[in-house]
């Protein structure tokens, strides 16, 4: 009897073969899927490893080209803010060596990761982070930025301050603050980076000393 005859008449065992088929390609399918993830995710990974290399080269040492109008604004700003993160790297304590830094690196610092991380959203930044970074931050904000920036990221601290117990987070008001804060850099964005880079190029002399 043939494989064709017995399935004929065993109706259920090509029922079973045609689901055990099935079963076969969505595995095969999902494990495709799953693989081709895992590459893009590891290529991103990659990607970004060799951006920060590229940074980290072209501001390890800076000059005055360095502070040049021509300069991208937001590349200036993760620029030396990948520098004051070198120089950090080499303190046996890196909050200690934060703490001396003077206002203008900390405030450099602390901007370019503020910008870097609140990409997708504002609140990601302060989940991302601690202190003594956050207060540092907030105090950078407020000096060199201010209005509806430093208004929102105010807010977002205060309801995200894991030291304040008078404060809950009330998820749709985050959601609402997050929401302005993209609109905000949606609009604006180049304003407040340039503001920042000015910042920057106004007191170069910290950098080049």
């Amino acid at each position: 009897m043939s494989m064709f005859q017995y399935i004929a008449q065993h109706p259920w065992v090509g029922a079973a073969l045609v689901l055990l088929i099935a079963l076969t390609v969505f595995v095969w399918c999902k494990a495709i899927t799953s693989g081709k993830k895992r590459n893009e995710e590891r290529e991103k990974i990659i990607a970004d490893l060799e951006r920060e290399k590229a940074l980290r080269n072209e501001f390890r040492n800076p000059d005055e080209s360095t502070f040049s109008e021509d300069k991208d604004d937001y590349r200036l700003i993760v620029g030396m803010c990948a520098n004051v993160q070198m120089r950090l790297e080499k303190a046996s304590n890196m909050n200690a060596a934060f703490s001396e830094l003077s206002e203008v690196k900390k405030n450099t610092y602390c901007l370019g990761y503020v910008f870097e991380d609140s990409k997708n959203k504002l609140s990601e930044y302060f989940r991302s982070n601690g202190e003594p970074l956050l207060s540092a931050s907030k105090n950078a904000v407020n000096e060199v930025i201010g209005g509806d920036f430093g208004e929102i990221f105010n807010k977002e601290f205060v309801m995200l301050d894991e030291n304040d117990e008078t404060t809950s987070v009330d998820n749709d008001l985050l959601s609402k603050y997050d929401d302005q804060f993209s609109n905000l850099i949606s609009e604006k964005g180049a304003e407040i980076y340039k503001k920042t880079a000015e910042y920057i190029r106004s007191n170069k002399d910290e950098f080049l000393a």
